[in-house]
């Protein structure tokens, strides 16, 4: 690096993939020599982690997790100030007026271009903020498309910058036993479905598809996640159990726990009715874990015959017989040997931070070069 860049990361969650991905991006920026400071959310399910960089959770909903970040914009003083998804759009746009103002950049990465709840009525908000941000980071092709035609963004100020890695499958992270979670048997095929629950995901059609199914003792499906049965009927998992092993785990899944659930199944399955941009097929994939899920799941990088496969809709007995085709050896043996020639968590880490170093570099000469234009405006 020619300047050492002070760089503010925002990540207001504190929880799940945005906030691995943000500590993610920051590790490997640190490395590379810039300073960091993370800002977060006050639930910071990391924050027992050792990170090389500063770090606050300070941030929540109101006025009150804004006028934080403006004591950190005025105490760390930083050359660019990254956003990684923001809630209020309005606050988000004057707060980035404001530091514009102070000859500070400041870049926004949307992990969704528009909130899934009140869309329409919040879009226009939004367009204001893109309007005032420097720069905005697309993940992947998809978000970049959504940018130039349905938000007017100009090309010049969209960075494609792909990739997702997962800090939860990164050898500093630590590893917790889930009490829950039995231990394999021999010739066991573990088939996980994982995440918050929500009648739209499916887990209704994945139980009725081993209603279809011959009773399997190899099969041990694994259900886990805050909520996940919600909407479910009891009668629908006892139907399952007579043709499948079952074992439910109906709580918030730690990030030390997240490792020895994806590590310890062979398949995930995703059998989701909603469209949805889902960052959990990165996650299998970081693990190296395959994934058969709907086409109503948008993913950033997912291959067919590489990560897993798609399946159009999402019928009980078409489910049921993807789940024999996945897990019919070689098909899955195949699928894991393909997974493991993929770029480790280590090496994606180290090309995103180069990208975005690149990113604030250019940034950073533009802001330099504004100002002294500035100065012979007013000489």
């Amino acid at each position: 690096m020619s300047v050492r860049r002070r760089i503010l990361l925002v990540e207001g969650s504190g929880r799940g993939f945005l906030c691995h991905y943000a500590h993610a991006l920051g590790l490997g920026l640190s490395r590379l020599g810039c300073e960091i400071e993370l800002v977060t959310g006050r639930r910071d399910e990391l924050a027992g982690w050792d990170m090389p960089f500063a770090k606050s959770a300070c941030l929540e909903s109101g006025l009150v997790g804004w006028l934080c970040l403006v004591r950190k914009v005025h105490s760390f003083k930083p050359d660019a100030v990254h956003f990684q998804w923001v809630g209020q759009p309005l606050l988000a746009a004057l707060f980035a007026l404001w530091v514009r103002r102070q000859g500070i950049g400041v870049v926004y990465t949307p992990h969704n271009l528009l909130p899934h709840r009140r869309r329409w009525l919040s879009a226009p908000l939004y367009h204001l903020f893109y309007r005032l941000v420097d720069r905005i980071v697309a993940r992947d092709a998809h978000l970049a498309w959504g940018l130039e035609e349905m938000l007017g963004v100009g090309p010049e100020r969209i960075a494609a910058i792909p990739g997702s890695p997962n800090l939860l499958a990164h050898t500093i992270a630590p590893r917790t036993q889930i009490p829950e979670l039995p231990l394999r048997l021999p010739g066991e095929i573990r088939l996980l479905y994982f995440g918050h629950g929500s009648p739209r995901k499916g887990l209704d059609l994945l139980l009725a598809a081993f209603e279809e199914m011959e009773p399997n003792l190899a099969f041990h499906l694994v259900i886990a996640g805050e909520g996940v049965m919600r909407g479910i009927d009891d009668d629908a998992l006892g139907k399952a159990a007579l043709h499948v092993r079952t074992t439910v785990i109906g709580r918030y899944i730690q990030s030390g726990e997240v490792a020895g659930l994806f590590e310890n199944s062979d398949l995930m399955i995703m059998p989701y009715a909603k469209q949805c941009k889902s960052p959990l097929t990165d996650l299998a994939a970081a693990f190296r874990l395959p994934v058969l899920k709907t086409d109503r799941v948008e993913a950033a990088c997912f291959a067919d015959g590489v990560h897993g496969y798609t399946i159009e809709g999402c019928e009980p007995a078409l489910l049921a017989r993807a789940i024999l085709e996945c897990t019919y050896e070689p098909t899955l043996t195949a699928l894991k040997e393909e997974l493991a020639r993929e770029e480790t968590v280590e090496d994606s880490i180290a090309r995103l931070a180069q990208a975005h170093v690149a990113l604030y570099e250019m940034l950073g000469s533009e802001l330099f070069a504004n100002m002294e234009e500035g100065v012979r405006e007013h000489a």
